[in-house]
This record gives C-alpha cells, sequence and structure tokens, in this order.
C-alpha cells in the first residue's frame, strides 16, 4: 500500500438485499483502507452482462481514473477467465473477460494491455469458484489501487483475444425505426438501443407524434425533450441523459404500460400530421396511454 492510493469504482449484478456487496467492500478496505470506493451499480440484472456493460460503458466517462472493478460473471462449467486491462487513460477494468468491458474501453482510449490474473498470491485463500469477487477480483482490484505494478497480477494476455459484445443495432426501414428495449431502469423506464439520429433517418422530428408497436399493440406519444412538457400518467418518447431514445411514464412505469421488458423489439415511425390551413395554428395533443389498440 502506498500513500497515493488509487480510486476503486464498483459495479456488480449482486443486489443490496443481502452481505455480497459488503464483503466485497471489505476486502477492498481491509487491503487498500485509503482508496475510495465509489459504487456505480449493484442492481445490474442478475447474470445479464450485455446490461452489465452499458451501465459500465455509460459511466466510464465520468469516472475519475483508476481501478475499475466490474462484476457480472455468470456460473458456467468454463468460467470466463479474470482479467485486469489497462486503458489508455490509465484506468484498469478488473474483471471477468466476458464482454463486460467491452463497451467501456473505448470510452477511455481503448485497450493498452491486458494481463489475466494469474498471480494466486494476491487471491484470498481457498477461493470459492462460486464468489470470485470476493476471493479473485476485489483482492486484486484492492491491490492495484493500493500500489502494487500492473505487471505483477499475471501472464500478459493479447488484447485481441479479449471477448466483446455486438450489441444488436436498431434497423430504419422508411418512415419505421425497429429497434429493441436494452434495458429497464430502477424508474421503470424502457431505454432502446434507438438514437435521435435513428429516428431522424426515419423522418422523425422533435414534437412529432410517434407510433409505438410492441407486443401485437399500437400507442401513439409524443416525442418531447423533458418530463415538463407532458402531464403525470402519461407516457412520451424522450432523448435521455445518455443520448439514448427512452420510453418514459410521467410519474408511472413504462414497463408496466407496455407490458416489455429487455431484448423486446418496439416499432417506432411517425403519424402524419393534418395539413393546417393557410395561415392557421394547429394545436397538437398528445394521446393518453390508455389509448392502446390490439
Amino acid at each position: 500500500m502506498t500513500g497515493d492510493s488509487r480510486p476503486v469504482t464498483f459495479l456488480s449484478d449482486y443486489g443490496l438485499d443481502d452481505h455480497f456487496v459488503g464483503v466485497c467492500k471489505g476486502v477492498l478496505a481491509r487491503i487498500s483502507p485509503l482508496s475510495t470506493v465509489i459504487d456505480i451499480c449493484h442492481q445490474v440484472k442478475p447474470q445479464s452482462v450485455a446490461i452489465g456493460a452499458r451501465l459500465l460503458g455509460e459511466a466510464l466517462p465520468y469516472l475519475p481514473v483508476g481501478i475499475h472493478l466490474a462484476l457480472v460473471d455468470p456460473y458456467r462449467r468454463a468460467l470466463a477467465r479474470p482479467v485486469a486491462i489497462r486503458c489508455v487513460d490509465g484506468s484498469i477494468i478488473v474483471c471477468p473477460d466476458n464482454g463486460l468491458a467491452s463497451l467501456a474501453w473505448p470510452e477511455v482510449g481503448g485497450v493498452e494491455a491486458v494481463r489475466e490474473l494469474t498471480n494466486t498470491e494476491l487471491w484470498n485463500p481457498n477461493p470459492a469458484k462460486s464468489f470470485r469477487g470476493r476471493d479473485i477480483f476485489a483482492p486484486v482490484a484492492a491491490r492495484l489501487a493500493g500500489g502494487l505494478p500492473y505487471e505483477h497480477v499475471g501472464d500478459p494476455v493479447e488484447p485481441g483475444s479479449l471477448v466483446t459484445l455486438d450489441p444488436e443495432p436498431p434497423y430504419v426501414h422508411g418512415d419505421h425505426v425497429h429497434g429493441t428495449v436494452r434495458m429497464v431502469d430502477h424508474f421503470g423506464n424502457l431505454q432502446l438501443n434507438v438514437t435521435r439520429s435513428d429516428l431522424e433517418a426515419a423522418g422523425i422530428a422533435l414534437g412529432d407524434t410517434i407510433e409505438l408497436r410492441y407486443s401485437g399493440k399500437t400507442m401513439r406519444v409524443p416525442f418531447t425533450l423533458s418530463f415538463a412538457e407532458v402531464a403525470p400518467g402519461r407516457t412520451f418518447v424522450y432523448e435521455d441523459s445518455f443520448r439514448a431514445i427512452t420510453v418514459v411514464t410521467n410519474m408511472g412505469r413504462a414497463e408496466r404500460v407496455l407490458n416489455s421488458g429487455p431484448a423486446d423489439p418496439v416499432v417506432l415511425s411517425r403519424v402524419p400530421q393534418p395539413a393546417a390551413p393557410s395561415g392557421a395554428k394547429v394545436k397538437v395533443v398528445d394521446s393518453p396511454p390508455s389509448q392502446v389498440t390490439a
């Protein structure tokens, strides 16, 4: 341990209903007590590497340069190799090599070097295969935060061999955008794999009424800038703070209104507006969320 211990950020799917997060943070504190630990999220959908990867990728540009401990590590017969990925900005991501970090390293300049965590002297004694976060990943992350030279964690790995995710892109067809629900956040909002440029490519502009098709049903909603423009209880579409098109119900949960969840398909299209008489002003009123047709 050194006097200039680095911060540790921590993301996992461990939840907050039991002691898993606390135990891992205890390991960090025992080994590197001077390190600040920043919790990114521990409510990643269990074993959902794709959702964890998206959250880590969105968060990393706003985090200090340090050690990033990321643990979404589904138990399989062949476990993902444990790695420490050193990025161009100096950050080190300690995680399983299952694609979890693949949306994050491009946000900080890319991968500079990779090492597998093969130095067992850094692990907790008698590590459990079912809790590698406590016994392998957290001890190594803490030692790196405390000043351990990166080269001491284990054997070098070819960066090109890292597992990467290939997120399914949206598909623009004429005036329609075919997307999927990427994740459901804490408030029940449905973040889609769609960007504003995808909507614009289909002729959908801010202020338009959008037709949502999902689960064999149809709903018309406004495309607005913020919650302030929509009455409580109404469902709408907006661009969230991470530039993703998101379906939201003001003062409600869009996941329940649409009865949708991660990986569910959604189609968005522009509703043609009636032509206004010359010189007349047209007031567009969005439809309430209850106006749903089969």
